[in-house]
């Protein structure tokens, strides 16, 4: 029998077998699989016809295996061993000994927000851990999750939208809108109606590289535009250009507060009731029931964000 004929090999028979040789008696070997007497003959039929040996003989003392039958015990009962090893499902994912390696795809906005935070927690759950990143852009990133190249993409809610057959994509939390400017500026010490909000420059923060985003969708729909003196991807960058200056921006209050922090900046809130920014968790379904991937899900949504 070469690999082709297993195409016609019943792999049931193995286990059939198995339960022959070890009762010996084919009413026991019938009840140890749950199958009717007459059914076991059968079987027994078709594995003497398969091996071309009779395999078991009944004498005086029951039912004896050939020497063909003794010969083949061991490594069917082999075989059967490594199928049942290989179909269970697998072991939990232990943190505290795994030594894997988790991409996550994010742009400027989780890397500053949620990276620290996430890099803590596996310190403490995972130690023998790496975390790495992959920077986000408005490229497809549904191969790269099937392909395991990433584990899970941080990004806006809408980000996955077109992949929504593949990638499992869950909401997780959301973010208010602020307006910072130079502690200088003239208007850190006003009120910030949309009117003065329109007669200020701005920088805006693009981490994909796109024009189309929250703030100006809102102001189109009040029939009204910003002038976007500077468009960049880091907000850092944007937050400098900005201290340094007399043009506005406008992020969500959690990058807000780190930049604040470390530069001389006003914070306002924007005029407006803006569309708060949401962020989701995306993965691809193939993953889904995969133990380390869950895992990292897991302390993902812990997060006190």
């Amino acid at each position: 029998m070469n690999i082709n004929d297993l195409r016609r090999l019943d792999l049931n028979l193995l286990l059939i077998f198995d339960a022959l040789v070890t009762e010996q008696n084919v009413s026991r070997a019938a009840k140890r699989v749950f199958l009717s007497q007459p059914a076991m003959s059968n079987a027994l039929s078709r594995l003497r016809d398969m091996l071309d040996d009779p395999l078991l003989i009944r004498d005086r003392r029951g039912m004896q295996p050939t020497p063909r039958a003794r010969q083949l015990t061991a490594p069917v009962r082999a075989i059967l061993n490594q199928i049942a090893r290989t179909i269970q499902p697998p072991p939990p994912f232990a943190p505290a000994s795994a030594k894997t390696r988790f991409v996550i795809a994010m742009n400027d906005y989780g890397e500053c927000i949620v990276l620290p935070m996430l890099a803590a927690a596996l310190r403490r759950l995972a130690p023998g851990v790496e975390l790495a990143t992959q920077t986000l852009s408005a490229a497809d990133s549904e191969p790269g999750l099937a392909s395991g190249e990433t584990h899970v993409v941080i990004a806006a809610a809408n980000y996955m939208t077109g992949n929504s057959a593949y990638v499992n994509s869950e909401p997780w939390f959301d973010d208010d809108w602020t307006c910072l400017m130079a502690s200088k500026h003239p208007l850190a010490k006003q009120r910030m109606t949309l009117k003065r909000y329109l007669t200020q420059s701005h920088v805006y923060p693009s981490p994909l590289g796109l024009r189309d985003n929250i703030v100006d969708n809102w102001l189109a729909a009040q029939n009204v535009q910003r002038h976007i003196a500077v468009t960049t991807r880091s907000y850092w960058a944007a937050a400098r250009i900005v201290a340094q200056g007399d043009a506005l921006l406008t992020v969500p209050r959690r990058i807000a507060v780190s930049l604040v922090n470390a530069l001389d900046l006003c914070v306002q809130n924007p005029p407006g009731d803006l569309p708060k920014p949401q962020f989701s968790l995306n993965y691809h379904r193939i993953y889904e029931k995969d133990p380390a991937t869950l895992w990292l899900l897991g302390v993902l949504r812990s997060l006190e964000l």
